[in-house]
């Protein structure tokens, strides 16, 4: 048996768009409207903002770091509607397939930014995996909040 250990591009897109993506749009769907302003302790991030926060990191690091524009913050103090965390959800898939088409071009191509209060470079190809990352561990913050709450997260 021979070991393919090329990962490309468009293998871990497709895996997003198949696997991470419609986890989070189901766990949106039965999270209940009255929960999410919740969080299980005092000074976390809650439910709804959680969902707020998968959308803020690709808004940040594509609209700022790749295409240098300015930023806004956009997780509130109270929660919107579950309409309007869907709304920000789906921009974000919008943003995702732009930058997907863009990954060729940019993946060697490095970004200058202020981490951890340092200036540092990274490649595009990190920014991509990062944002990989990112959504990864908020789908499964989520479904510990889901569990917590009794309420049995998407299947992952």
């Amino acid at each position: 048996m021979k070991f393919e250990a090329a990962v490309t591009i468009d293998r871990l897109v497709q895996f997003w768009m198949e696997e991470i993506k419609p986890p989070i749009g189901k766990a949106l769907e039965i999270a209940p409207d009255d929960k999410l302003d919740w969080a299980p302790a005092k000074d976390m991030i809650t439910l709804g903002n959680i969902f707020l926060h998968i959308g803020e990191a690709s808004l940040w690091w594509i609209d700022t770091v790749i295409d240098d524009k300015k930023y806004a913050d956009i997780t509130k103090e109270k929660c919107p509607s579950k309409e309007e965390i869907e709304k920000v959800l789906d921009e974000h898939w919008q943003r995702l397939d732009g930058f997907f088409s863009r990954m060729p071009e940019i993946q060697d191509q490095l970004f200058d930014l202020r981490r951890f209060k340092r200036d540092v470079e990274v490649k595009g190809e990190w920014i991509f995996l990062h944002l990989l990352e990112h959504d990864i561990h908020h789908r499964s913050q989520i479904n510990h909040y889901l569990r917590i709450l009794g309420i049995k997260p998407p299947r992952i």
